[in-house]
């Protein structure tokens, strides 16, 4: 949900601002809704140092591993000589990085050059240059195996030095005499490093071993990395002070400044405490219908793990309703039903809980939270498809008969019907949300429009079910009978139907004129009846993602059987696992980034469109950061 926020103005005397600002920043509940002038000019400085130490501290963590201090024959000068103030280690750090990259594009000028000289073979310029003293010069070419057979070459020696591929590398030798044009021949001419070979191997040798140095260098100076850290907490805190202090407004002068913002109900005693013990009066309200105060979201902590992906596509506006504990149960099983493979939801959820053991981060833990969700839905998709690996559950031997009671959609028409039955309820909640929203925001009218949407759909499904029959079933789903009750579904759909197109002509947009409504309605009927069912057809893409994993599986299956033989040996049972093990592994990457794409579409394409989400909130920043 979208947590309810609370307006706050405080009035403070000027000579107050500073202490109270102070106080607040400590606090971290409210969120300043004033944008900060850009008057401050100090303000682009601690930008820049902030950016600049910000730099130096990824390059310490980049390099922590990359060198072993140890074996730097000056580590004991260093060790103590390592900064103690974070503007010199800052300096040092910059130092470091321009000296490896000086180094490092040196070094790889010299792999370069190398590898220019390579096809050549170990030519020696001192021998070159001796021929040139002598009046003997050499051109060299490369040229390809039918340009040179089709060459009218001149009556001097003209040598293959080298053929890689049919790519011939050619000498040339010009005798003392020769016209500088008799050596042009119609071959791509090469010029040769100026350096030779030994000395461009040197020359590396002592870049990289300088590269390596300063890494190791760099290593040692990460232990003192977070006296760059605490300096850029204090440049930070620094600047969101000096942004507050722009929002103060003090009106006519009279030596009385206020403060705007915003505070979620849960922290407003927090707030109120505060103010008990300092010199400023508080006005509190609830934002007025067009405000748009800062979102924060609260839920649950089953819906809280999917507030990542709510935050992937934007937050809702303040007055919207939180989409996420409602998408969230979907995702997880539109995500286990793509993937749909006992065996990976077992490797998902194990990998997980290793996660969960491994990890410490609270965010990371979460996410392992997730992935544990996720596997067991993985599971439960495998179960309802019949799918092991790629194998067909029931098909194994000595399958216990409960195993047997769980595989629900054996049927591939099953399985693809029960796809669209999860599109269809998506989509009705979907538009009952929208129908929610619309009171919410604009009033009872505006309701009655998605309203209407929703009847229509309904009456679609009453009708649709008595066509099928009562006694129809999508596995062991009784489907038919959520209409047997009805002694006339027909008529129970016409009247849904009647009800539901009136409300789309006659509401459909309340501020236009009344004649006008059910030529508009008109084409908001064309836009329902191309694109409801269209949206409802896109669910079946979970059907189509667990069918081609399956399959998948099971062609890596066969092909590893196939390997293996009927009397396999010791490298067809190797090959064999090779193709399973690494057939697998690129059918799971697969298929699990596609249980993760698809699911994210059908909830931000046709579930939002369903729902009519508008988003555009700006995130609850706390004035000094958030506490809960």
């Amino acid at each position: 949900m979208v947590e309810p926020m609370k307006r706050v103005v405080l009035l403070m005397a000027d000579f107050d601002a500073d202490e109270v600002l102070d106080g607040l920043q400590d606090l971290g509940v409210i969120h300043i809704s004033a944008e900060p002038a850009s008057d401050d000019a100090g303000i682009p400085e601690l930008d820049a140092k902030i950016t600049r130490l910000r730099r130096s501290s990824a390059a310490l963590v980049e390099h922590v591993e990359e060198g072993n201090p140890a074996d730097d024959p000056l580590y004991g000068k260093y060790l103590v000589e390592l900064p103690e103030e974070a503007y010199v280690l800052d300096t040092a750090v910059r130092e470091f990085l321009a000296d490896i990259d000086r180094h490092q594009a040196e070094a790889d000028r010299c792999r370069s050059e190398l590898e220019a000289w390579a096809p050549w073979g170990g030519l020696d310029l001192r021998i070159l240059a001796a021929l040139e003293d002598a009046g003997l010069h050499l051109d060299f070419y490369t040229a390809t195996r039918k340009e040179y057979e089709a060459a009218v070459l001149p009556d001097r020696p003209v040598e293959i030095i080298n053929d890689e591929g049919g790519r011939l590398f050619l000498v040339d030798l010009r005798y003392p005499g020769d016209p500088a044009d008799a050596a042009e021949l119609p071959f791509t001419s090469v010029r040769l490093p100026g350096s030779g070979v030994e000395t461009l191997r040197s020359a590396l040798k002592t870049n990289d071993e300088a590269v390596a140095r300063l890494k190791a260098r760099l290593s040692l100076l990460e232990g003192r990395r977070y006296l760059i850290e605490a300096e850029l907490e204090r440049l930070e805190r620094d600047r969101e002070r000096r942004l507050a202090a722009l929002s103060l407004d003090s009106g006519d002068r009279t030596g009385i400044t206020w403060l705007e913002g915003y505070v979620p109900v849960s922290l407003l005693e927090k707030l109120q405490e505060f103010l008990e013990e300092h010199h400023a009066v508080p006005w509190i309200s609830d934002p007025e219908p067009r405000e748009l105060p800062p979102v924060r979201l609260k839920n649950r902590p089953a819906a809280r793990l999917f507030e990542p992906i709510t935050k992937i596509f934007g937050l809702p506006d303040y007055a919207e309703i939180d989409t996420t504990p409602f998408f969230a149960p979907f995702f997880a099983f539109f995500f286990g039903m793509c993937l749909a493979d006992v065996g990976y939801g077992v490797l998902v959820t194990l990998g997980s809980l290793l996660g969960l053991v491994v990890l410490r981060k609270p965010s990371a833990r979460s996410l392992a939270v997730l992935g544990v969700i996720l596997g067991f839905t993985t599971v439960l998709g495998g179960l309802f498809v019949n799918t092991l690996f790629g194998m067909k559950i029931d098909g194994l031997p000595s399958l216990p008969p409960s195993w047997q009671a769980l595989l629900l959609f054996r049927d591939i028409d099953d399985a693809m019907a029960f796809s669209l039955l999860l599109g269809v309820a998506q989509i009705l909640l979907g538009f009952a949300m929208q129908v929610a929203n619309r009171w919410r925001q604009e009033g009872f009218a505006a309701a009655l429009q998605p309203a209407g949407t929703l009847l229509l759909i309904i009456a679609a499904g009453f009708w649709a079910l008595e066509a099928l029959g009562a006694g129809w079933r999508v596995g062991p789903i009784p489907v038919g009978a959520l209409v047997a009750g009805f002694d006339d579904p027909k008529r129970v759909a016409m009247v849904l139907g009647i009800a539901g197109i009136v409300l789309i002509l006659l509401f459909n947009n309340p501020t236009k004129k009344l004649w006008m409504r059910p030529l508009l309605g008109l084409w908001e009927m064309y836009g329902i009846a191309s694109g409801v069912p269209g949206d409802i057809l896109s669910y079946i893409r979970l059907f189509a993602l667990s069918l081609a994993g399956g399959l998948l599986g099971g062609a890596i299956n066969h092909i590893a059987g196939m390997i293996r033989g009927d009397d396999p040996g010791l490298l067809a049972w190797f090959f064999a696992l090779v193709v399973l093990v690494g057939g697998h592994a690129i059918n799971f990457a697969l298929a699990a980034l596609g249980a993760f794409v698809h699911p994210l579409r059908l909830t931000f394409v046709e579930f939002y469109k369903a729902v009519g989400f508008r988003g555009g909130g700006t995130a609850y920043a706390p004035y000094g950061g958030q506490t809960s």
